[in-house]
């Protein structure tokens, strides 16, 4: 009875062996990504990186020190940089108030700004001018300038003074103009987009009148605008009402940290960064509106940005950060998000729908069919995706790594996975029967054995 108990369970073992291998004949996509990262590559064309540019006049009206300079007139640019993302296929962008608006006296404090430094150098030419009785050199502006800066105490002191000279009526801020850019992907055609060379944008309507001096910003701080594109790749928005404390949380946008490294080659500052974290807490701005805090790292560059929740769905836009007061720098781990039915509120008044279009599915499915190594399926779904939107390059991507498997004898039909669960069910329904064929048969043995009578010893001879 133990070498037939010792046979019954070599058997048992390589039946189990033999059944744990049997997915292998699948031939399932290895690699497959997790559900959050699904979510972070479905979504991630839809993410946009968006430029703001201001170009005003400045021309001072009276100098009391300088008349000479009285009527001169100073062209400066500004602009800032922010993160948006796609809510409907006919170019429709949501992103914050403070990523596409300045107030005017914002405006006017940083054209003054960028402005200081021309000014200065034409009070050192009319100051050298009316010492020496003739016009400097540009080299001799060039030596006298810093110390004259520094004499006014600094640009910001300069710029400050400035200001306070704009609200007192002694410059004017005119013919202001605003451009505003979107850009997604890395590169067209081999070629990095450069900034002014993105969509242009029309902003289509705000609510966001600054910051408090406390850092509040006033209204909810939210904007949107329009590309004249069709076939976007487009974001789907949840529900923030849904949002629990502890809940996981992806934000994806342009932080300009990780955007403008130096050492980082022009081509990627147009690739997103995610990162990650909880939703900390909710908590109540001064007007009464919620946030959600998130320790999700947020920095400049990611204003406007959407916040998804694990099943890709975006719950949030960041928006704020929070700075200490005596040093000015970002304490690390506290940031804030609106919720996104602020937005939706915000759409609906608008008259935009948010919803994915044939864009999104041609390009999820070749995704789905790329994951699953049906990759001439997935070819012919990124094709499909550049027709219909030629800006989505990931798709390009794809379709390479997808010639790629090919190439290399990866591809599994799409009736191959089919195919290999059927042989296993097969190899399991044979080895199950062989299995049960052959305890039948030991235990009809055992039992004859078991039936037989004993052996009779003959008697010993006489």
């Amino acid at each position: 009875m133990k070498k037939v108990r010792k046979y019954l369970v070599g058997l048992l073992v390589i039946v189990f062996a033999l059944t744990l291998s049997l997915p292998m004949v699948s031939l399932a996509a290895e690699g497959e990504p997790q559900p959050v990262q699904k979510g972070m590559i479905y979504n991630k064309p839809g993410v946009v990186f968006i430029s703001s540019y201001y170009t005003v006049d400045l021309v001072i009206q009276s100098a009391a020190d300088y008349p000479e300079l009285s009527g001169a007139t100073y062209e400066v640019t500004t602009g800032g940089m922010g993160s948006g993302f796609v809510v409907n296929p006919n170019g429709y962008i949501l992103t914050n108030g403070h990523v596409v608006k300045q107030t005017e006296d914002m405006l006017a404090y940083n054209s003054l700004a960028y402005a200081a430094e021309l000014i200065v150098q034409d009070i050192v030419y009319v100051e050298y001018q009316n010492e020496f009785g003739y016009p400097p050199s540009q080299a001799e502006i060039d030596q006298m300038y810093p110390l004259v800066l520094q004499e006014l105490g600094g640009i910001e002191a300069v710029a400050e003074l400035f200001y306070q000279g704009w609200r007192a009526g002694e410059i004017k801020m005119t013919s202001t103009t605003q451009d505003i850019y979107v850009q997604q992907g890395i590169f067209v055609s081999g070629e990095k987009i450069a900034q002014e060379q993105g969509m242009k944008a029309e902003l289509k309507d705000v609510d966001y009148e600054g910051f408090s001096d406390e850092g509040e910003a006033l209204g909810k701080d939210i904007a949107l605008i329009k590309v004249n594109q069709t076939n976007m790749p487009t974001v789907l928005l949840g529900d923030s009402e849904d949002v629990q404390i502890g809940d996981s949380v992806n934000v994806i946008g342009y932080p300009a940290v990780a955007t403008f490294e130096s050492f980082l080659d022009e081509e990627s500052q147009l690739e997103p960064s995610m990162t990650s974290g909880i939703i900390s807490a909710e908590k109540t701005m001064k007007d009464g509106t919620s946030v959600l805090q998130t320790d999700a790292a947020v920095t400049h560059g990611n204003s406007g940005g959407p916040a998804f929740i694990d099943s890709g769905e975006v719950i949030g836009i960041a928006s704020l950060v929070a700075i200490d007061p005596t040093t000015g720098i970002q304490k690390e781990g506290f940031s804030y998000l609106r919720p996104i039915n602020i937005a939706k509120e915000f759409l609906t008044e608008n008259g935009v729908v948010n919803e994915l279009g044939e864009t999104d599915k041609h390009y999820r499915e070749g995704l789905d069919d790329y994951w699953n190594r049906h990759y001439t399926s997935a070819i012919e779904e990124f094709e499909t995706t550049l027709r219909l939107y030629p800006g989505l390059i990931d798709a390009n991507d794809y379709i390479q790594k997808s010639q790629e498997g090919i190439s290399k004898g990866e591809e599994v039909s799409e009736t191959g996975s089919l195919l290999g669960w059927g042989i296993g069910i097969v190899l399991v329904l044979g080895l199950g029967f062989v299995f049960l064929v052959v305890i039948i048969i030991i235990i009809v043995v055992v039992r004859k054995k078991k039936k037989s009578p004993p052996t009779q010893t003959p008697p010993p001879a006489a």
